[in-house]
């Protein structure tokens, strides 16, 4: 029985570490988290100022696009450039292996050394590594520099936080749609804050922290976001 039960705890907890799909969470989170900060703090900086609904939601909207574009593109640069980085240093590996062979066996020593390895069995291990080039510059990536080989695609990452982006830039935008500013940023505040709690109590899936705690974090992010923005747009009106 209390083996059954540390079983079910142990797969409780690798589900949680690894949870599947991480990345793909983690882009999702960012994006819907980003979007509708930066949307609530535009649309109640605007609400603050102006009166005219449309005026509002051409900002809200302008947001939107621009935001969505800019961290999409944002996401795919930095992907595809970790993969071009890790390609280069591949290829300065396999550089340094033919010119200074002797030298980057030694690394492999050390390496396997510092995890405790001696005598034949560390002999064995730095051959068997060093006697094919790719597993020989695979485990120096790995070791040496962190590099696990694995790779978000450039185009998913970048469509996932655009996407996620815009529907979070959304939600501060759709109650002026129906009601004045001076209504609007109540709903939009509302609606908003509770979603980005929401949000933020997601991001424990791959944090594992305080759902709540988490929750509240975000919510009071973007409150404290929407207040200043709200502020700066009521002194702008009055100027």
């Amino acid at each position: 029985m209390a083996i059954s039960i540390r079983k079910r705890e142990y797969d409780h907890h690798t589900e949680q570490v690894h949870a599947a799909g991480g990345e793909r969470i983690r882009d999702l989170i960012l994006g819907l988290n980003d979007g509708l900060v930066a949307s609530l703090a535009v649309t109640s900086g605007v609400s603050g100022a102006f009166t005219a609904s449309r005026v509002v939601i051409m900002a809200g909207l302008s947001e939107m696009l621009g935001g969505a574009v800019s961290m999409g593109l944002a996401a795919f640069i930095s992907a595809r450039s970790q993969i071009e980085f890790y390609h280069s240093e591949i290829e300065r590996e396999h550089l340094e292996m033919r010119k200074w062979p002797d030298r980057e066996r030694d690394e492999i020593r050390a390496i396997y050394r510092a995890k405790g390895f001696t005598g034949k069995l560390l002999d064995d291990i730095v051959a068997h590594i060093t006697s094919d080039p790719k597993r020989w510059s695979d485990v120096m990536m790995r070791e040496e520099l962190g590099f696990s080989g694995e790779f978000d695609s450039p185009l998913r990452s970048g469509t996932s936080v655009g996407l996620s982006y815009l529907c979070g830039a959304a939600v501060p935008v759709l109650p002026y749609l129906f009601v004045t500013p001076a209504h609007g940023i109540v709903y939009s505040a509302a609606a908003t804050l509770m979603a980005l709690f929401i949000v933020g109590a997601g991001k424990t899936i791959i944090t594992t922290r305080s759902w709540w705690r988490s929750g509240l974090e975000s919510a009071l992010t973007g409150a404290a976001a929407a207040a200043a923005t709200f502020a700066a747009g009521s002194l702008f009106s009055r100027l």
